[in-house]
């Protein structure tokens, strides 16, 4: 007998042995629940400063070793920018920097402002929107702390481009 644990097939299992209508609502449910969390991925950053007066931080992240971001010494401190990120669901690097990048459906970008460069450009400070309910436990944070972000793809907005933010370790 084959085992599956993939939760489509034990809801076809429950259709099956309680009757169709109710597997059915139930994959439904799952199919609704699967492409909202696919609407939103997670990142990691560095903490290096926390402005609570206007709720911004400075965060920091390693830019992808392979790549080569254009023009990144022609940005200055506060110039708006989109970043965008490798990975699918979970952001590994920094994988870009533009003003108005080509963005595609699965494209993991945040609004950010650009901050500087570190260690020969390979570490990118960028400032970033703290969502209120995050200031208080981003406030009692020290600098070098790490934190992770929970984003829309494809975000553009800058106040509405964090969903949350909290402290690497803790667990949503």
């Amino acid at each position: 007998m084959r085992i599956s644990n993939t939760i489509p097939s034990i809801i076809s299992s429950a259709a099956r042995a309680t009757g169709c209508s109710l597997g059915l609502a139930c994959l439904a449910l799952f199919s609704v629940g699967a492409q909202a969390s696919n609407q939103n991925y997670q990142w990691s950053a560095k903490l290096m400063s926390f402005d609570e007066a206007s709720s911004t931080a400075v965060v920091q992240a390693p830019i992808e070793s392979y790549v080569t971001i254009k023009g990144i010494d022609d940005y200055s401190d506060g110039d708006r920018l989109i970043l965008t990120w490798t990975g699918i669901n979970w952001a590994a690097g920094v994988r870009g920097l533009a003003a108005d990048p080509e963005l595609t459906p699965t494209t993991l970008s945040l609004p950010v402002e650009f901050v500087s460069t570190e260690l020969d450009g390979r570490y990118l400070n960028f400032r970033i929107s703290v969502p209120s309910d995050a200031v208080s436990a981003i406030a009692a944070m020290e600098a070098g702390t790490h934190v992770t972000g929970t984003s829309p793809k494809m975000a553009t907005d800058w106040s509405a481009s964090i969903s949350s933010l909290r402290h690497y370790n803790d667990v949503n």
